[in-house]
């Protein structure tokens, strides 16, 4: 008898079954058998396996060979190697990207300039369209000064630029600590943070920086939630004090 014997599972046929051959009846036994886990066993996956061996007389080399093997099976992350207090089935998702881009104000609107916006009397859309549509932008102009699309006002990354729509009256860019001067008609010119566009009867466009932050507009805030009464005064009577 081995050791690993004593670990081995007999299911036997019920007494009155059998024929009183010991030898005979021992042949016919099934035995659940633990895989045998040697130390330089190459694989790993054999240490959870059930085997299933009959019995029979003592081989020295061949006894495995009639045996029969339930195992489990292999799970797809078992070969991988897992790090200590990490769960490697767990990825870092990154962070979404934050494009930064200028900003415009003309008057009491902050625009942000995510998409170009065209100024005037009375804009209309371009015939041929590039890229995003634009946002089209009334000014009022009693003298007639402001052009019906007098400038178009678009980002390049982090930089704001200013394209005249050969205006009548043109374009005049007053840039911070330096000298104002006027666009030529159908010019494009790169502003910095800080400069003043002014575009006839008092409309300016000021250019702010790409790291200001745009408030949502009145008419984008959605109104408060009613909230409920206030409870009747006093304290309620009971059924027996109403009647």
């Amino acid at each position: 008898m081995r050791d690993d014997d004593i670990d081995d599972t007999v299911i036997r046929r019920p007494r009155a079954q059998l024929s009183g051959d010991r030898v005979g009846d021992a042949l016919d036994d099934t035995v659940i058998r633990a895989a045998p886990t040697a130390p330089a066993q190459p694989d790993a996956d054999a240490d959870d396996d059930t085997v299933i061996r009959p019995v029979a007389a003592p081989r020295p080399t061949d006894d495995g060979l009639d045996d029969t093997i339930v195992r489990v099976p292999a799970r797809p992350d078992d070969s991988a190697s897992a790090s200590v207090g990490a769960e490697p089935r767990l990825q870092a998702v990154p962070p979404a990207p934050q494009t930064r881009v200028p900003s415009i104000r003309i008057g009491e609107r902050v625009l942000r300039l995510d998409h170009p916006v065209i100024v005037g009397r009375r804009p209309t859309m371009p015939r041929i369209l590039r890229g995003a549509a634009p946002e089209l932008v009334t000014v009022p102009s009693a003298t007639g000064q402001v052009s019906s699309s007098h400038v178009l006002v678009h980002a390049e990354g982090e930089a704001t630029v200013v394209d005249d729509l050969r205006s009548t009256n043109g374009t005049v860019v007053r840039p911070a600590g330096a000298a104002p001067f006027r666009m030529p008609s159908g010019a494009s010119n790169v502003v910095l943070t800080g400069t003043v566009v002014e575009i006839g009867d008092g409309n300016v466009i000021e250019v702010l920086s790409p790291y200001h932050r745009v408030a949502p507009t009145a008419g984008d805030i959605p109104p408060l939630p009613v909230w409920p009464s206030d409870p009747p005064a006093g304290t309620p009577r009971t059924p027996r004090e109403r009647s």
